[in-house]
């Protein structure tokens, strides 16, 4: 509530109205004046008993505590409300009365609409100098109308509510003026502009209202209040909008339509054809032009959205393509050697053989990439170390990795750990050939990968270092995000992230160090409950 505006101003040239106004409105405290204490003091001289306080209670039924300042005629009370909006401290509520010497309430009126649109301003007068529809016509409609003589409980009233209006438009405002700065999807966005323009239908006086939008000739609705939700009402309305339309405002005896560049509101006056508030347009301005915005901003999103997912897609799509065609590629190139060499039988025998694990290749890794999208949970098994790293050794040297890189395998020790063979594998393929073809885009001089194994009472440790450039620290934040192959010409950009998934499924870590000397990476694996070494060398199919 501290950013409440309750200020208000009354503006009135008879000084005992003024003090009604400040009994009514002021809060009081308990504090006593002179005279309360000099009965206070007699009483305890003349041993008397005490009269009752005429200290006055703070008023128990205020919804606010209003802050008032008062004019003593219409010149001092406009340069008041010029001073408060110099200070950005409006009032909320003015209180005016109409038979004033100098500028009458009417034209004391007109002179402060020309400075403050917003405040809420209250005719108080015990003379009907002027009809209704004088002040209407002078001053708008945004004006209330309140006779002499005055009730404690209605002076409350009006105050309240005027204030309390102030601060919902003033609030509505911001709003506004926040909506096209907001991420929203098409249904968030309509539920809020359809909120909005509730409230902005309530201020401008009608509760049926659409938001509208020019396309070609015709207008189109985009969302509806009140009556104008039926569609053929709606449409009934909106097919007597003019084509062209040069005003900001068009109006006839039925509706107005409110219009910035192809949007547009539409209003039905719905009491009697009671004039809506125009005073309360800006509102609908600015309304308009931040639904303008919000309405272009969420379409661009989800273009933008649609585009990213589509490119995205297809390069995924393209990279995975690209990956199969090597093992397929590999596969018609071992046929036609093997056709080549038909008549030899242990030559077409080995070709079978290697064209049987690159048909497995592509098969495991279109499975790699369904568990990594579905996040499948691992079946652990007994892992047998010499065999894993055997068939790791074997097949890194029967893919077409550059002839120069030289893979040397330390020691192995003959243990076991629990974990999915196959996964184990892959992640360590693509670990060598991750270095093999970063070597080679520098033409690394003497490339070598290394492959280390340590082993405790808990952790199998993995080490695959190389000597190549190392990794730069952009692309060390961003290597495990998928799709991400940072400049290289093949692969799917999707290895390093699924090695780090596999390996935390396995309850591991993976850490990478990297200088210009090269890069390690390090991949440190839980061991489980092994089962005997013979279970573990069944796995070898898995």
């Amino acid at each position: 509530m501290k950013d409440f505006n309750t200020r208000i101003l009354v503006i009135d040239d008879d000084e005992n109205v003024r003090q009604n106004f400040r009994e009514i409105l002021e809060p009081h405290d308990n504090r006593q004046d002179n005279s309360t204490q000099l009965r206070d003091t007699a009483a305890v001289l003349f041993n008397s008993a005490p009269q009752p306080s005429a200290g006055r209670l703070r008023r128990s039924s205020a919804t606010f505590d209003f802050e008032l300042d008062e004019a003593p005629n219409g010149k001092q009370g406009f340069q008041m409300v010029e001073q408060a909006l110099r200070e950005n401290r409006p009032y909320a509520a003015i209180f005016v009365d109409m038979r004033m010497p100098g500028w009458d309430g009417l034209e004391t009126v007109r002179h402060l609409r020309e400075i403050d649109a917003e405040a809420e301003i209250i005719f108080v007068t015990a003379y009907s100098d002027h009809s209704l529809d004088e002040i209407v016509t002078s001053v708008g409609t945004n004006i209330s109308y309140h006779c002499k003589p005055f009730s404690t409980a209605e002076i409350e009233q009006i105050a309240t509510k005027s204030v309390y209006e102030w601060n919902k438009t003033k609030n509505l405002e911001e709003l506004i003026g926040n909506i096209a700065n907001l991420r929203m999807q098409h249904w968030e966005m309509e539920t809020l502009l359809h909120n909005i323009l509730t409230q902005v239908a309530y201020l401008i006086g009608t509760h049926s209202a659409l938001l509208a939008v020019k396309k070609g000739h015709r207008y189109e609705k985009i969302l509806a209040i009140g009556n104008l939700c039926n569609d053929k009402s709606s449409q009934e309305y909106l097919h007597h909008i003019p084509e062209e339309i040069t005003a900001e405002i068009y109006q006839n005896d039925d509706f107005a339509y409110f219009r910035i560049e192809e949007y547009g509101i539409l209003a039905i006056f719905e009491k009697s054809g009671k004039p809506l508030n125009h005073e309360r347009i800006y509102i609908v301005r600015l309304f308009l032009e931040q639904a303008a915005l919000a309405i272009r901003n969420v379409d661009l999103q989800e273009t933008i959205s649609r585009q990213e997912k589509l490119s995205a897609l297809g390069q995924a799509i393209s990279m995975i393509v690209h990956d199969l065609r090597n093992s397929v590629g590999n596969i018609i190139s071992l046929c036609e050697l093997a056709t080549n060499h038909i008549d030899d039988r242990e030559f077409v025998g080995k070709m079978l053989k290697t064209i049987g694990e690159s048909a497995d290749d592509g098969l495991k890794m279109a499975s790699d990439l369904l568990d990594f999208a579905g996040n499948k949970p691992l079946v652990k098994k007994s892992i047998y170390l010499p065999e894993l790293m055997s068939v790791v050794t074997d097949r890194a040297r029967t893919l077409p990795l550059p002839a120069a890189v030289k893979l040397n395998l330390g020691p192995v020790p003959e243990e076991e750990f629990m974990g999915d063979f196959s996964k184990m594998s892959r992640t360590l393929l693509n670990l060598i050939i991750n270095a093999a073809e970063a070597m080679e885009a520098v033409a690394t001089p003497n490339p070598e990968i290394t492959v280390e194994l340590q082993s405790t009472a808990k952790t199998i440790t993995f080490r695959v270092r190389d000597n190549g450039p190392g990794i730069s620290a952009e692309i060390r934040d961003r290597m495990f995000v998928p799709f991400a192959t940072f400049g290289k010409s093949g692969g799917t950009g999707l290895g390093l992230a699924i090695a780090k998934r596999f390996v935390e499924d396995h309850g591991g870590k993976i850490i990478v160090a990297s200088s210009p000397a090269g890069t390690e990476f390090t991949l440190a694996i839980p061991r489980g409950n092994p089962a005997t070494t013979t279970a573990a060398t069944a796995t070898t199919a898995d």
